[in-house]
């Protein structure tokens, strides 16, 4: 299979970003973030990639994740994919579109962006109003870093530059 984007394939860190179908707030129906981190573990295990951040948001989330360009798309059809079909379901959506098609992604080259997209991530849930502190939003990598806290889904915080 051809890469849609050509430029992945000498892309290792990447922003990524994907939304449910019409912005529709499935997060907050019971058991969906669990279902996320369940199945985010399990494909960042299958491909081989590293997380430094994440974000679960009522209607998208948001990755920084480390991963061959060359899998990316592998990675996201199949964790979307997986989630639509399987997992989703058990938790009430049975709707017959669960994401938009496709996702967004940005190639991270260099420290500053890594860390301006971490920062995007960490305070994503304080912009929308959903908690007052940084740290305050358990579907996030934020506490990873600012408390040291475990998070749902295992953040790898030895990255440098």
């Amino acid at each position: 299979m051809g890469l849609r984007f050509k430029e992945q394939i000498y892309g290792s860190c990447f922003f990524v970003t994907t939304s449910f179908y019409e912005h529709r707030r499935y997060g907050d129906m019971t058991g969906v973030y669990e279902t996320l981190s369940d199945s985010l573990i399990h494909y960042l295990d299958r491909y081989d990639a590293l997380l430094p951040g994440y974000v679960f948001m009522p209607s998208h989330l948001h990755l920084l994740i480390m991963i061959d360009g060359t899998r990316l798309a592998a990675f996201m059809r199949d964790f979307k994919k997986y989630l639509a079909q399987q997992s989703l379901p058990r938790c009430g959506i049975v709707d017959s579109h669960v994401w938009i098609s496709g996702y967004d992604r940005q190639a991270v080259v260099s420290e500053h962006v890594f860390r301006t997209k971490l920062e995007y991530i960490h305070r994503n849930p304080q912009r929308a109003g959903l908690v007052l502190s940084l740290d305050g939003w358990k579907w996030s990598s934020a506490s990873a870093y600012t408390k040291n806290n475990r998070t749902p889904v295992p953040v790898w915080t030895d990255w440098h530059f």
